[in-house]
Parts: C-alpha cells; sequence; structure tokens
C-alpha cells in the first residue's frame, strides 16, 4: 500500500507522455465495490462535505482530514488507522482503499501536521490486472473528485483542464492558492498507475522522518 509521497513533489523530473483525453464532461462510475460516487468535474465530493467545517485558511486545504476520511468510507473506502508519517517527522498518515467494477484498485492518502490538520493528501487508480498501461481518462473521474474533496468545488474545477491535460505524465506540476498540486506516474517505465497529489509548503518544508531503530 502506497506510502506518503513527498518525494515526488520535491523531483524536477519532467517526461511529457501520450495523452489520450476524449470530451472533458466525460463521466463514469468509480470508486467503491458499490458505484456510488461519480465526482463531475469534482463537485460531487466537494457537494457532499459542503456541510463539514473548513480547516484554517492558513492549511491551504477545504475540510478536516475528519470530513474527508468520513466522506470516502461513505464511498464504500476501508480505511486504515493512522500511523506515523514515513517522510515528515512528527506528522501522521492514513489510507483509504477500494475497487471499482473494473477491477481497478482507488486509493487515498492523507497526512496531517503534529496539530492534526491536513498538510498532504495523494489518490491514485492502479489498472486491473490487464491493464500494463492505464488510459488516462480511465483515471480522471476519481483523481479530479479528490481535487474536490481536499479544495472544495470552485478550486477542484478550476484545477479540472490542468489535470486532464498533464494525467499520464511522468510528473507535472502546478500551485493552488498555499496548495502544491502534482500528477505523476508510478515510475518512468510503469503507467499502469496515476496519481494526483496536494501538499501545503510547511509539509514540504517538515524535517524529514527518521527510521526506528
Amino acid at each position: 500500500m502506497p506510502q506518503d509521497r513527498r518525494h515526488y513533489l520535491a523531483s524536477v523530473m519532467v517526461i511529457v507522455t501520450a495523452l489520450v483525453l476524449t470530451a472533458c464532461g466525460s463521466t463514469r462510475a468509480t470508486p467503491s465495490q458499490q458505484p456510488t460516487m461519480s465526482p463531475n468535474s469534482g463537485s460531487s465530493a466537494a457537494a457532499s462535505l459542503g456541510a463539514a467545517s473548513p480547516t484554517p485558511d492558513t492549511s491551504g486545504f477545504a475540510f478536516s482530514v475528519d470530513a474527508v476520511v468520513g466522506y470516502y468510507e461513505s464511498q464504500g473506502y476501508v480505511c486504515s488507522a493512522v500511523q506515523p508519517s514515513t517522510t515528515a517527522d512528527g506528522y501522521g498518515y492514513r489510507s483509504c482503499q477500494t475497487q471499482d467494477t473494473d477491477g481497478r484498485t482507488l486509493v487515498i492518502g492523507l497526512v496531517t501536521d503534529p496539530a492534526g490538520g491536513l498538510a498532504d493528501g495523494f489518490a491514485s487508480v492502479q489498472g486491473n490486472a490487464q491493464e500494463t498501461i492505464l488510459v488516462p481518462i480511465d483515471a480522471l473521474d476519481p483523481l479530479s473528485g479528490f481535487l474536490g474533496a481536499m479544495l472544495g468545488a470552485d478550486r477542484g474545477t478550476a484545477l479540472l483542464m490542468w489535470l486532464a491535460g498533464h494525467l499520464g505524465d511522468e510528473y507535472a506540476e502546478t500551485t493552488s492558492g498555499l496548495i502544491r498540486v502534482a500528477t505523476y506516474t508510478e515510475s518512468s517505465s510503469d503507467h499502469s498507475k496515476l496519481y494526483v497529489e496536494l501538499a501545503n509548503q510547511a509539509y514540504l518544508d517538515a524535517p524529514k522522518a527518521t527510521a526506528s531503530p
């Protein structure tokens, strides 16, 4: 299961791979073993989270970690307990996972700062056993939904065209307010798994976690 991936946000590699993109408004049934979430333009998740109390403006994220976890659990994801982050000293990490009706594995990972606020999060889509290369359009819906869940409907939607244009790149990066946003592949030779990640500067500047003896 993936751990938090700050090293990708610090990376400077940008190698563009081909992206086959159909209409941006395309929708398909995504997360969970029963396909209940279809985050069009990232707005469905944000709308469901709308009643949740937003996190402080200084965090850069729209909602609390509990609100985000609660939303994904309501969509059929199974979430782990909080454990120490392997990359940032004093930070915590938890992940949630499900499988969609096409056999793809969907994962989110959330990193919290020492005060319990969101600091970093990623979402990934792993192709099924027949998909050695995951077509970017097949990952766009859940990954754009994650943008809405982390940033809110307006900011998530504003990033949709950027994500659609770069999903499938080995690495691409942009910003949204206080948040660094990146999309990347599993590796330069492995395009079966696609990611989107968001991190604030405090997390990127945090001292590296030390390994347990």
